[in-house]
């Protein structure tokens, strides 16, 4: 059988990763990561190219006939939850698109997007958030230009596309440091160390309020199924755990899978809070021979701080993809526990 040949774009990534262990889990696929630095991995082959450089595109991808493209990349963007910058996102998925487009081969793209398509990050929407009904946030956002372009370069194409909308995604690994269960353990450990109950850091009443996550395995699933499954094409699908816990239930949870009390709100922000407890964390690194980062290299707590800073209900439906036949769905509370158990197996908590 004739394997596809699939492109990622941002492959050195967390889901550019996991998208890649799936395709190759999955078989049937020639895998090839994309990544600005080189990358070595076994199963698959990597080629450095700039997006943004259509020049360099070229001159990397051309005559390349890869059947299809999972776009996970996005530009160097500033501070956590400012805009990024549309322009330079946006050129860089049509210049990869026009290259692998002229190869002759291409059958599906596929754009990794994300859950603030609704403006939740703004404040309140009315819930829950779904794919066709609901408004598209006031703001700007590169989802908007990347998803104007597929819509209309696919019109009358061989090809098709499909987007995925995630929220707070999560993952074990320990190398990249803008993840939520890094940012909970490490803000664990800290607080331990300091005698202190796991208070949480937010108010009073964002600590009531419902949230949900994304685990990037199921993630990386559903973007396989979405490419591969022709009911998907020209569609986009939230993709989320399925359950919609409030902070207070779920944070009661990591208290107590870390020994410690439950705290109490605190309308903190973790990057100042932390700012000063480098000592803290290099105390309890030595204390228990961790082989973990800096304190400021190991969890950002910027991404914490948007994390923890809505004050009201978010929750994305899950019917859509689960009509066309996606059906996982998982316990929050079991992905964390994964991830800590893995955090703890790898020396980075105690």
């Amino acid at each position: 059988m004739t394997k596809k040949i699939a492109v990622i774009a941002g492959a050195s990534g967390l889901i550019g990763r996991r998208i890649a262990d799936q395709l190759m889990t999955d078989g049937g696929w020639n895998v090839i990561g994309l990544a600005r630095r080189g990358q070595t991995r076994s199963g698959m082959q990597w080629l450095a190219v700039d997006l943004a450089d259509r020049v360099d595109v070229d001159a990397k991808l051309s005559g390349l006939q890869a059947t299809h493209i999972f776009y996970a990349a996005r530009y160097d963007h500033p501070v956590e939850g400012k805009t990024e910058d549309v322009e330079t996102n946006t050129r860089m998925l049509k210049n990869l698109v026009a290259v692998i487009e002229a190869g002759g081969a291409l059958e599906h793209v596929h754009a990794l997007h994300g859950s603030k398509w609704y403006g939740h990050q703004l404040g309140p929407v009315k819930l829950p958030l779904e794919e066709d009904k609901s408004a598209r946030s006031p703001n700007d956002n590169y989802y908007f230009e990347q998803d104007a372009f597929l819509r209309a370069h696919s019109a009358g194409k061989a090809w098709g596309y499909s987007s995925s909308r995630p929220h707070a995604f999560c993952d074990p690994a320990v190398d990249l440091p803008r993840s939520i269960g890094l940012v909970i353990a490490v803000y664990a450990a800290v607080q331990r160390e300091l005698g202190l109950p796991l208070d949480f850091p937010g108010n009073a009443t964002g600590y009531q309020a419902h949230t949900q996550f994304t685990d990037l395995g199921v993630l990386a699933r559903a973007i396989v199924w979405m490419a591969t499954e022709p009911r998907c094409r020209n569609q986009a699908f939230n993709v989320v755990n399925g359950d919609n816990p409030r902070w207070c239930e779920i944070w009661r949870q990591y208290a107590g899978w870390f020994g410690m009390q439950e705290g109490t709100p605190r309308t903190i922000k973790l990057a100042d809070y932390m700012a000063d407890k480098g000592p803290v964390w290099d105390a309890v690194v030595k204390k228990h021979s961790l082989k973990a980062p800096p304190l400021d290299k190991v969890a950002l707590w910027a991404y914490g701080d948007y994390q923890f800073r809505p004050d009201w209900d978010v929750f994305s439906s899950m019917q859509k993809a689960r009509t066309l036949g996606f059906n996982e769905h998982l316990d929050s509370f079991t992905m964390f526990s994964r991830q800590f158990e893995n955090y703890r197996r790898e020396k980075i908590i105690p």
